[in-house]
């Protein structure tokens, strides 16, 4: 490589970081927004209705300023007013805002209670409907979802579960915890596999400024029926699910 050569791509490296770390500036202010205009819009309208608008616009936003482009696939798949349970591999804290942006349905997060803490943006989610798990307690995450599926039956949403419980070290698709088919069969709502492909390069696990700039492909295949299935069979459920996972999974994103 030539000095010219080695000069441009130097520039060039600059200005991503550059870039980055005013993505990271960017996302942590859109995050205190979207956090506090949730909370405001939802003590006075006393309805959660806004996270709706303000979760897939404030993971619009973020992937906008990051250059982040998304392809979809299987969208089909997904019945708007059925309930399912969506169990994706997790690459990056980029699944989040992919998913949310891409996906045109009500979606609910499978989060931890550990999250509820961070400031604002706990106190955000603690509010909303999204699927907060105590894990000394798991029944009552299963109760509250069975109570609103009876409550609402005719509109559908969607619980997005990371069935790794970690994001990937090395962007590679890792082992299923049990807890996403476990959930799918105690709750007798249907599985809908999701890839998501691209986004370890934007935030690998462990580092602190965004990589800007890429595409991120997301995957839904076709829904699995739990009705009939024990919890005896997670583990081969699991394994199922895993393997779709994989196989749609792009490492050319």
């Amino acid at each position: 490589m030539n000095a010219t050569a080695t000069q441009t791509t130097a520039s060039v490296g600059a200005v991503r970081l550059l870039w980055g770390v005013a993505a990271n500036v960017a996302v942590f202010s859109l995050t205190l927004l979207f956090a506090l205009a949730a909370i405001v819009m939802t003590s006075l309208t006393r309805s959660t209705r806004c996270f709706d608008l303000l979760g897939p616009t404030w993971s619009r936003w973020i992937l906008a300023i990051c250059g982040v482009r998304i392809d979809v696939e299987g969208l089909e798949n997904v019945d708007p007013k059925r309930s399912c349970v969506l169990i994706s591999n997790h690459l990056s804290n980029f699944d989040v805002w992919a998913t949310f942006a891409a996906l045109p349905f009500n979606l609910r997060f499978v989060a931890k209670k550990e999250l509820t803490r961070l400031p604002f943006f706990g106190r955000a989610l603690a509010m909303s409907e999204h699927v907060i798990i105590d894990r000394s307690n798991p029944d009552e995450a299963i109760a509250r979802i069975n109570a609103r599926v009876a409550a609402r039956p005719d509109s559908g949403f969607c619980i997005l579960f990371f069935a790794e419980g970690t994001r990937s070290p090395d962007g590679r698709i890792h082992a299923f915890k049990k807890g996403g088919v476990s959930l799918a069969i105690r709750t007798g709502l249907p599985i809908i596999p999701v890839t998501v492909s691209g986004t370890w390069k934007l935030l690998p696990k462990g580092a602190w400024v965004i990589r800007p700039g890429g595409r991120v492909k997301v995957v839904l295949d076709r829904p699995i029926e739990t009705t009939g299935i024990h919890l005896d069979d997670r583990d081969a459920l699991n394994e199922r699910v895993r393997a779709i996972v994989v196989r749609n999974f792009s490492e050319a994103y």
